[in-house]
């Protein structure tokens, strides 16, 4: 009963939380005219994430104090106490077996099947900002970035390398990313496993943890829960690791620890902002374990990064950057936002599974840290506990913008978590009745442990595609053939033809500029745009329009592509007076339907 009574409480906090979902609102703000979901229902931005804030803590607080109340549990130093580890070499044995698999099922991918139809709104994102990159010799001040700085211009690392860029090279190097995404993902779960010290099976551990994990970043799928762009978070995953576990002060990891203040920010705005977050809560973390020297270093990384930086970055550059900051962190709710709905509502299926699954995370740690049979160490708490306010960081984004794709690019890291746990407690499980027992000296050996995971490798990770790993042969032609390949492969007839038409108005042009949501444009004819404002959504009444105008009234282009097959922006009607002044000033010079290019007059 005892044992049962914490699981009632919960439950019965998760119907009250549901109860009170739609009583938690803060009044809308009227002075806002950005005009999206939230704009149309009269719904504050902040709802949603105080309603989810509340939906999870609240449950788990609930879960928490009924568990010490009814258990009789005492919260005492022991809680604090790191506990002998055994040192396992076969966790490293096991790393780098995947870790080949990892590469082999990467060289083994045929890239013609990466060759479809451009996506000119989200592709055209990343290849514009680059051109204007190049062609401009500004940062900030000649491009407003969606995503960030580097985000937006990751593809300079492979121009530097191929000394080209094309849609093939930015295809390619996402896969990339999802490589080192899979890397990544197996040193964390090395790191954690071998932060256990409560069974002697940490391989069978590591290898259902590994395994399960791996799945969650997926070569295959549009989007996965591990997304190409997360991997800035997993590197500074492991670096907040290794300070967590090493005991001596380490001016090299807690000084790279700092430094991601800086190099998030640069980055990805919305994971510059996570990281950050972490990074405080990270900070009064060590203060709390009197972990003052680690603290310091961290801090004064920090000062002295934006410092030097602020010192070396032109003051106009520095000054746009943060104003491009606070623009995109105030406007983006408004602008992209969608209400979360009601937990066990109609039509709220995968909203509500993705918080129970959050608290199943939370209520699994829970039991994990309290745990009176197995006393784990403090390291492996701490590891688990960063993890876990890190996926309801990065849930805000889910919270924020709630379609499938938000859902499950947000789901990655509880869902690991709830991996461990499924992995910990089986493990625990079979170690109880000893059913590996017999097999103990098996899984010990190396050359039968090597065996054994290159054949269940072989089968995991290729699936029922076998023979695939025969592309590894053509790893060169299947490389040359992706980067190498022309851009119109990527375009439609149709596309190809207006591309041809506009660039042959255009070409004595310096720049271009469209009002559309189609940001491929400005690549697909090799000309940096005319005003900072490649995106056309950031084009916002109030916050950034006037800016705009007066930017096009200084460069002032002969054409301007008004409108295209995407014109998402413009049905929300964000910039009226951006769109009066191109009217006012243009006319409709040829219609490409749906491609219409106006002239100035």
């Amino acid at each position: 009963m005892k044992k049962t009574l914490p699981y009632l409480f919960l439950i019965l906090s998760i119907i009250f939380s549901t109860f009170v979902w739609n009583f938690i609102s803060i009044p809308y703000d009227n002075s806002n005219l950005i005009i999206g979901e939230y704009y149309q229902k009269k719904i504050n931005p902040l709802n949603d994430t105080l309603r989810g804030i509340f939906f999870i803590f609240f449950s788990l607080s609930v879960y928490l104090i009924s568990l010490i109340r009814f258990n009789n549990i005492q919260i005492s130093n022991d809680i604090l106490i790191n506990r002998q580890i055994v040192k396992n070499n076969n966790i490293n044995f096991l790393s780098v077996i995947f870790i080949f698999f990892c590469i082999f099922e990467f060289l083994s991918l045929n890239y013609i099947n990466l060759i479809n139809e451009i996506d000119t709104h989200h592709e055209g994102t990343f290849l514009s900002a680059q051109l204007n990159f190049f062609a401009k010799d500004k940062l900030w001040t000649g491009t407003f970035f969606d995503y960030g700085f580097l985000g937006n211009n990751i593809g300079i690392f492979f121009h530097y390398i191929f000394d080209d860029y094309s849609i093939g090279i930015q295809r390619f190097f996402y896969k990339f990313l999802i490589l080192v995404n899979k890397i990544l993902l197996i040193l964390i779960c090395r790191k954690i496993v071998n932060s256990v010290n409560t069974t002697n099976y940490k391989e069978a551990l590591f290898f259902l943890l590994s395994l399960s994990s791996l799945s969650l970043s997926s070569f295959y799928d549009h989007v996965t829960p591990f997304h190409p762009r997360i991997f800035l978070f997993l590197i500074f995953t492991l670096f907040i690791f290794h300070v967590i576990i090493l005991k001596k002060n380490n001016i090299f990891y807690s000084s790279i620890v700092g430094f991601f203040s800086l190099l998030s920010i640069l980055f990805y705005w919305d994971i510059g902002t996570y990281i950050n977050a972490l990074l405080i809560l990270f900070l009064l973390s060590l203060i709390f374990l009197k972990r003052f020297k680690v603290f310091l270093n961290i801090l004064l990384a920090i000062i002295l990064s934006w410092s030097l930086f602020y010192i070396f970055l032109p003051n106009d550059e520095f000054k746009e950057l943060f104003n491009q900051y606070y623009i995109i962190i105030n406007i983006s709710d408004y602008l992209l936002g969608m209400e979360y709905p009601e937990p066990f509502s109609d039509k709220s299926t995968r909203h509500t599974k993705a918080l129970l699954f959050i608290i199943v995370s939370g209520v699994f740690l829970i039991n994990y840290i309290f745990s009176e049979k197995r006393k784990e160490n403090l390291d492996s708490k701490l590891l688990l506990i960063f993890l876990f306010i890190s996926s309801v960081i990065f849930f805000k984004s889910g919270l924020m913008r709630s379609d499938t794709p938000h859902i499950k690019y947000t789901s990655g890291i509880y869902t690991l978590l709830i991996f461990f746990f499924i992995s910990y407690y089986f493990v625990h499980f079979i170690e109880k009745i000893k059913i590996l027992k017999k097999t103990e000296t098996f899984f010990k050996n190396k050359k039968s442990l090597f065996i054994f995971t290159i054949t269940v490798g072989y089968l995991f990770f290729f699936q029922n595609n076998y023979l695939a790993i025969l592309n590894i042969f053509d790893t060169s032609k299947n490389f040359l053939m992706i980067t190498k390949i022309n851009d119109n492969k990527f375009l439609s007839d149709d596309y190809q033809k207006f591309i041809k038409t506009y660039k042959g108005l255009i070409k004595d042009e310096n720049c271009v500029q469209q009002f559309t949501d189609d940001n491929a444009i400005p690549y697909l004819v090799n000309k940096p745009t005319c005003t900072k404002y490649y995106v056309n959504a950031h084009i916002i009444q109030n916050w950034t329009e006037e800016n705009f105008i007066n930017e096009l009234k200084y460069t002032s282009p002969n054409y301007i592509v008004y409108s295209s097959k995407i014109n998402w922006f413009k049905s929300r009607n964000n910039a009226p007076n951006a769109d009066k002044y191109i009217l006012d000033n243009y006319y409709l010079f040829k219609d490409l339907s749906p491609w219409l290019i106006y002239k100035k007059n």
